[in-house]
C-alpha cells in the first residue's frame, strides 16, 4: 500500500467520524437557513415590480413549497441511486451557483418581464422563473442527508436519523427567517444578501469535497466557475445613477433618494421601492411649497377646524406635511407615526426637517398608535398609500376609520389621501373605500385631486368631520377664501349622485381583499388603451339597471335624473335642465326633465348628441309577461352610456373642438301609453318639449345637426341607415356611416332600412337635420329580456368611436 493510499483512507475515516457527529446536521442547518433567507428576500425582490401584496407573498411561499416538494421526491430517488458525499455536496455547490445565476438573470429580466404581466399573475410567474430551480436543489438535501446518515451510522434507526436531520433543517429554517427579517434586511441590501447566500452555499458544497479529496482534481475548475458567476452577477448589478444621493434597503422597502426636475424646477425625490412617496423643491425654503398636488390637501383643516393645537400625521415619508403644519401652526404640536424607523433621520439629513420639541416621532404603526394613545387630535392626516403597489389593508377598513374617529376631538377632522379610479367597473377599491368611510363618518366629503371626471387612477381625498355641522363646499364665500386650494374645491368635489355604491362591499378587518381589488384596477389601467372603453360603458349600463325600472314616476327614473345631472356637471362646462310637468293618460302628473350638458358653450356652431334615459313601463312585445317593466339595457341605458363616455372623451381631448356639442338626455321617449294600446298616438315627450322650446336654449340660431342614439349595445348588432333620417339628413348620415364602416363594417351596414319613429322625429319637424343610429332588429325589443347579457362591449366601442370621430370631423 502506498503512502498516498494510506493518507486517503485515513482522511476518509476522519471524515466518516466527523460526518456521523457534525457535518450533515451542519449542512442541513445552513441549507435550511438559506431556503428561508431566499424565501423572505424573494418577496422584497419582487415587490418593486408587483407590489408588496398578498399575491407576491402567496406566490413566493407557494413556489418555495412546490420546489421543496419536488426536491424531497427527487432527493430521495437520487440518494438511493447515488448515496455519496460527492453527489450531496455537489448539489449544494450547484445550488449556490444557480442562485447567483438566477439573481443575475432576474436583475436584467424583471424590469421587462413585469411590464407584460399583471399584478396578480406576475409574482407567480417571476417567482417560478427565479427561485424554483435553486429551491428544488436545496430541497433534495434533507432526504439525501437522511440516506447518508443511515449509511454512515447504520446502528441508528431510520426514524431517529430522519428526526435528527429534519430537526436541524427546520431549526435552520427558523434561524434563516429570523436572521433575514431582524438582521440581514435592516442592515444589508437585497443584492448583497442573495450574493452572500449564493457564496455560502457554493463554499459549503465545495470545501468538504476538497478536504475529502473527492474533488481535488476539479478544485481549480470549481473555483474558476464560482469566480465567473460572481463576476457576472456583479456586472449584472444596475449601474449607479449619478443623481442618486441615498439608497438603502429599509425595514420594509428599498429607500432611494435622488435629485431631478419637475415642471422645470429642481426637486429631490423620495422613493420607496418603485413608489414615489415624497419630494421637496430644492429651490425653495418654504415648507408649504409642496411638490405633489395631493399633499396640499392637508390645508383643508382651514375649512373645517381652523384652530389646530395638536395634529397627527400617519405616514411620514419625506415629512413634507409635518413640516408644513409646523410652519403654519406655531402653537401646535405634531405627532408623526412612521413605521419605517430610518425615515425620521433621513428626513432631517436630506429633506430639511428641523429638530423641534413640537414634533414627536413614533416609529410604530399608525393604527396601533391611535388605538393606544390617550390623546385626542384636532387634525389627523393619513398618508399611508404610496401607490397601488403598496396599500396596507388594515388602513382601509371600517375598524380603522372608527379608531381614527375616536381619536378626534369634537369638531376635529380626519383627512386621508387614497389612491383609486372612478370607474364603475367592479371590483373597485375606491368605491368600497367611500362606502366604508361613509359608514363611519356620515359627515364626509370627497375630492378628486386631478379631476372628478377622470376614470383612471388618481389621488382621492377623504374628509371626515367629527361634527354634525355640514360644510357647504359650493358656498360662494369660498371664492374669497385666502387658501387657494379651498377656492378650487367646488371643481374637485365628488358628487356621489354619480355613483351607485350598493354592489361594493364594506371593508372590514375580517374582509378586506385589497390586493385583489388593486390588481383588477392595475390590470384595466395598463391593459386598456384609448378613451372609449366598452367595459366602462357596460358598467354604466349596469349602474342604470341597478336603479330599477326608469319609466315615469318610478324610483329608478328619479335616480337616473340625479345621476345624469351630477355626471354632466362633472364632465361638461355647462349643465342645463329643462323641467316641466306632464299629465299622463292615467290621470297622474309627472315631473319630466331633459338634461343637457354643453361642451364649448361659447361656440355659435352647435350640434346635438342625444339619447333617451327613460325605460318602457310595460313589456308589450313580451308574450308571456306583457305587464312587467322592461329592464332597458339596450333600449334606454345603452345610448346614455355611450353619450356619457363620448362626452368624457371629448371634454378631455387636448386638441379641442371648433364646434359646440350639446349632450341631450331626453325624458319620456317611451311616452305614457297604457299597456295594450297601439302606437298611433305615441309621442316622444322629452324631444317634443325640447323642440318646442328651442329659442330658450339657442335663441334664433338652431343647432345645425342632431345625432340620436337608441339601442346601440346589442350583440351581433346590425345598424342600417334609417329611412326618415336619410330624407332629412342624408348627407350627414352618409358621412357618419362612412366613418362607422371604417371602424366596424360588420355593424354599420351601407343600406337604408325601414322608417323608425324616435326622438329624431321631433327634431326633424323642428327644422334640425337629424338622423337616428339604432339597431331596430334587436330581438329583445320591449321585452323583459332586454338585459345586460344582450350587450356587447365591442358594439359599444364601435358606436362610441364612430360618434367621437364624426364630431371631430365637423371642424
Amino acid at each position: 500500500m502506498s503512502l498516498g493510499s494510506a493518507a486517503t483512507i485515513k482522511s476518509e475515516l476522519i471524515m466518516k467520524k466527523f460526518l456521523r457527529a457534525y457535518l450533515l446536521p451542519i449542512a442541513v442547518f445552513i441549507t435550511g437557513a438559506s431556503v428561508l433567507v431566499v424565501e423572505v428576500v424573494a418577496v422584497r425582490v419582487l415587490s418593486p415590480y408587483y407590489g408588496n401584496t398578498m399575491y407576491t407573498v402567496s406566490s413566493v411561499i407557494s413556489v418555495i413549497l412546490l420546489a421543496l416538494s419536488f426536491g424531497y421526491y427527487a432527493g430521495g430517488k437520487l440518494a438511493d441511486r447515488f448515496p455519496s458525499l460527492k453527489w450531496f455536496f455537489g448539489i449544494i455547490f450547484i445550488s449556490g451557483l444557480t442562485l447567483l445565476l438566477f439573481h443575475f438573470l432576474g436583475a436584467g429580466l424583471l424590469p421587462y418581464v413585469s411590464l407584460t404581466l399583471s399584478n396578480a399573475t406576475g409574482p407567480l410567474v417571476s417567482a417560478i422563473l427565479l427561485f424554483l430551480l435553486p429551491a428544488v436543489l436545496l430541497g433534495t438535501l434533507s432526504p439525501y442527508a437522511v440516506k447518508l446518515q443511515s449509511v454512515y451510522a447504520p446502528k441508528q434507526g431510520v426514524g431517529s436519523v430522519a428526526g435528527n436531520i429534519f430537526f436541524w433543517s427546520t431549526l435552520g429554517s427558523i434561524t434563516g427567517s429570523l436572521l433575514a427579517g431582524f438582521v440581514l434586511i435592516p442592515h444589508f441590501g437585497i443584492t448583497q444578501i442573495l450574493i452572500a447566500t449564493g457564496i455560502v452555499l457554493s463554499l459549503l458544497g465545495l470545501l468538504p469535497l476538497l478536504v475529502a479529496g473527492i474533488a481535488k482534481k476539479y478544485w481549480r475548475m470549481s473555483l474558476f466557475g464560482l469566480g465567473i458567476m460572481l463576476a457576472v452577477t456583479m456586472l449584472g448589478l444596475p449601474a449607479t445613477n449619478s443623481n442618486i444621493v441615498y439608497t438603502k434597503d429599509g425595514m420594509y422597502e428599498k429607500i432611494t433618494i435622488y435629485d431631478g426636475k419637475q415642471n422645470g424646477r429642481p426637486v429631490r425625490f423620495f422613493q420607496q421601492d418603485h413608489s414615489h412617496s415624497g419630494a421637496m423643491f430644492l429651490d425653495s425654503s418654504d415648507p408649504t411649497d409642496l411638490v405633489y398636488g395631493y399633499t396640499h390637501y392637508y390645508g383643508l383643516y382651514n375649512l373645517f377646524t381652523p384652530r389646530v393645537d395638536n395634529a397627527l400625521v400617519i405616514g411620514g415619508g419625506a415629512y413634507s406635511i409635518p413640516k408644513a403644519l409646523l410652519h403654519e401652526l406655531p402653537q401646535a404640536t405634531v405627532d408623526v407615526s412612521e413605521i419605517e424607523p430610518s425615515l425620521h433621520a433621513i428626513a432631517k439629513q436630506y429633506f430639511n426637517l428641523q429638530e423641534t420639541p413640537r414634533l414627536h416621532n413614533y416609529a410604530q404603526d399608525g393604527r396601533r398608535l391611535l388605538r393606544d394613545s390617550p390623546d385626542k387630535y384636532d387634525l389627523i392626516f393619513s398618508d399611508v398609500y404610496y401607490s397601488f403597489y403598496s396599500v396596507p389593508a388594515h388602513f382601509t377598513t371600517q375598524e380603522f376609520f372608527r379608531v381614527a374617529k375616536d381619536g378626534l376631538r369634537e369638531n376635529g377632522v380626519f383627512i386621508a389621501s387614497m389612491i383609486g379610479d372612478l370607474s364603475r367597473r367592479q371590483p373597485s377599491l375606491i368605491m368600497s373605500e367611500i362606502k366604508t368611510f361613509r359608514s363611519v363618518f356620515p359627515n364626509s366629503y370627497f375630492f378628486a385631486v386631478e379631476s372628478p371626471s377622470k376614470t383612471l387612477s388618481q389621488n382621492i381625498i377623504f374628509v371626515g368631520y367629527n361634527s354634525d355641522n355640514k360644510v357647504t363646499i359650493n358656498d360662494a364665500a369660498l371664492d374669497d377664501h385666502p387658501y387657494r386650494l379651498i377656492r378650487s374645491l367646488p371643481d374637485q368635489q365628488l358628487d356621489l349622485n354619480r355613483f351607485d355604491l350598493s354592489p361594493y362591499p364594506v371593508l372590514t378587518d375580517n374582509f378586506s381583499p385589497v390586493d385583489y381589488m388593486t390588481a383588477a384596477v392595475l390590470q384595466r389601467t395598463f391593459n386598456e388603451r384609448g378613451a372609449l372603453r366598452g367595459s366602462e360603458m357596460l358598467a354604466l349600463i349596469d349602474q342604470q339597471l341597478r336603479y330599477g325600472p326608469r319609466y315615469l314616476g318610478a324610483w329608478g327614473h328619479k335616480k337616473t335624473q340625479q345621476f345624469l345631472q351630477a355626471e354632466m356637471q362633472a364632465i361638461t362646462e355647462e349643465t342645463t335642465v329643462q323641467s316641466w310637468r306632464h299629465k299622463g293618460k292615467d290621470g297622474k302628473t309627472y315631473e319630466l326633465m331633459n338634461i343637457i350638458g354643453r361642451l364649448y358653450p361659447e361656440k355659435e356652431r352647435r350640434i346635438v348628441l342625444a339619447a333617451h334615459y327613460d325605460s318602457k313601463q310595460y313589456a308589450d312585445k313580451d308574450k308571456k309577461r306583457p305587464g312587467l317593466p322592461v329592464p332597458g339595457a339596450n333600449d334606454s341605458a345603452s345610448g346614455v352610456a355611450v353619450l356619457v363616455e363620448v362626452a368624457r372623451a371629448l371634454a378631455r381631448s387636448p386638441e379641442g373642438l371648433d364646434i359646440g356639442v350639446d349632450f341631450v338626455f331626453f325624458d319620456g321617449e317611451e311616452g305614457d301609453e297604457p299597456v295594450g294600446r297601439g302606437y298611433e298616438a305615441w309621442q316622444p315627450l322629452g324631444s317634443t318639449y325640447f323642440a318646442e322650446h328651442l329659442p330658450d336654449l339657442y335663441g334664433t340660431t338652431k343647432p345645425e345637426l342632431a345625432v340620436v342614439l337608441d339601442m346601440v349595445c346589442g350583440k351581433n348588432a346590425r345598424i342600417y341607415k334609417e329611412k326618415s333620417s336619410m330624407e332629412a339628413a342624408g348627407k350627414q348620415a352618409d358621412a357618419f356611416w362612412q366613418i362607422g364602416r371604417q371602424a366596424a363594417s360588420g355593424i354599420f351596414r351601407d343600406s337604408t332600412g325601414q322608417v323608425v319613429r324616435d326622438d329624431h322625429t321631433s327634431l326633424n319637424k323642428a327644422g334640425i337635420p337629424s338622423f337616428l343610429v339604432i339597431d331596430y332588429n334587436y330581438s329583445a325589443f320591449h321585452t323583459t329580456g332586454d338585459t345586460i347579457d344582450k350587450c356587447s362591449t365591442a358594439t359599444l366601442e364601435s358606436v362610441s368611436q364612430t360618434v367621437a370621430a364624426y364630431v371631430t370631423s365637423l371642424q
